[in-house]
């Protein structure tokens, strides 16, 4: 790894949303006066005490609501008379988030005792799915459960090929330098956790908000993770499936006729997929819902989807850092591989690197074609 200046960035902004406090336990048992009156539209049941003083209103505070935030199954939580659908909860972000640091924490320990590689991806991987269990398994919101499976299922699949793949070929040389010494494979872990704790951001904050969500905003986020694994799985499929019978030589097949990276690019929309069926939850309401708010107060409120975003743009620079050989020697050792074959040269020259063009992208995905 040839530079962790932007991860640890990163991974100082990730403070913004782990050490911001639970609004939810701040408004608990408060009593507040709203300027002007406002009122709560849910279904659950309630009690109000609310006494006029000209324009102002002030509600009690003692008003009984059934929880529905993230991960959590209170049954009740005496909360003040804010919208139901404003709460947010910090708690199931940090259980995914330390769940995933020690998982990848176990994995470090297991490289430093063993100097194997085939637990890399199974590990690192595979904690992706188990930090999204706590929320699929409590959660009684739809958003949550649909973005706890996705992740579930995403993780599972990816950690159990990979590791199935590292069986079947003993180890990586991409990674032989890196874990040669303790501190690359500390580098390497580190990144490792970085990655899976920032690549989830827009699942994690997502399960920490009661919110709903808009049903044709999940359905469509539901469809582009569908399409992006569906590229991620076939890819692998189709590169492994040629490799067997064409050991030695460069996969320009199917997908990976059209990206030279077709699994990092599915990668990209399946968790784009997810920020999209999150994104209504990621905006609080409180205060930009009153009349008066500030600006700042309105920008505060944007916040975890602002910490969301850092997903995004995170795996973007770590696809393309991989992909362009300036954080592991892929292209190092692909270049003395099939450097000498003028297929391949014009094949970098002529393949993009990770976005392919749309209608080349979905042909690949059409039934025959995969």
């Amino acid at each position: 790894m040839k530079s962790l200046f932007l991860p640890k960035l990163v991974g100082a902004c990730v403070l913004l949303s782990i050490t911001t406090a639970s609004e939810a336990s701040f408004l608990a048992n408060r009593e507040y006066t709203v300027i002007p009156p406002f009122e709560c539209t849910t279904s659950m049941s309630r009690r109000t005490n609310r006494v006029n003083q000209g324009q102002h209103s002030v509600i009690s505070s003692t008003t009984n609501f059934k929880y529905r935030g993230g991960a959590s199954s209170s049954d009740t939580n005496k909360l003040s008379m804010v919208p139901v659908s404003a709460v947010f909860d910090n708690a199931p972000f940090l259980q995914s988030s330390q769940i995933i640091l020690l998982s990848n924490l176990f994995g470090f320990v297991v490289s430093l005792t063993t100097g194997s590689h085939l637990h890399l991806d199974l590990i690192g991987t595979g904690a992706f799915s188990i930090a999204a269990l706590p929320a699929l398994l409590s959660s009684d919101v739809l958003r949550v459960k649909l973005s706890s499976g996705a992740v579930a299922v995403w993780g599972a699949k990816l950690a159990g090929f990979l590791f199935f793949r590292a069986l079947k070929l003993s180890h990586d040389t991409r990674l032989d330098t890196v874990l040669s010494t303790a501190g690359g494979a500390a580098g390497f872990w580190f990144v490792s956790a970085l990655w899976g704790i920032v690549c989830s951001l827009p699942h994690t904050l997502g399960t920490t908000s009661s919110v709903p969500g808009n049903p044709i905003v999940l359905s469509a986020g539901m469809a582009l993770f569908s399409l992006g694994l569906i590229t991620e799985t076939v890819a692998d499929l189709q590169k492994w499936s040629f490799k067997q019978g064409n050991p030695g030589k460069f996969c320009d097949v199917g997908l990976w006729g059209v990206t030279q990276h077709p699994n990092y690019f599915g990668n990209l929309i399946l968790w784009s997929g997810i920020l999209l069926m999150n994104a209504p939850s990621l905006i609080d309401i409180p205060s930009s819902s009153i009349e008066g708010g500030s600006i700042l107060a309105r920008i505060w409120d944007t916040r975890r989807a602002v910490v969301a975003l850092l997903s995004p743009l995170f795996m973007w620079w770590f696809f393309s850092s991989q992909a362009n050989g300036s954080m592991t020697n892929a292209v190092e050792l692909a270049s003395a591989k099939y450097g000498d074959d003028p297929n391949y040269k014009k094949y970098l020259e002529s393949v993009p690197m990770l976005v392919p063009g749309l209608f080349k992208w979905l042909r690949q995905l059409l039934p025959g074609k995969a």
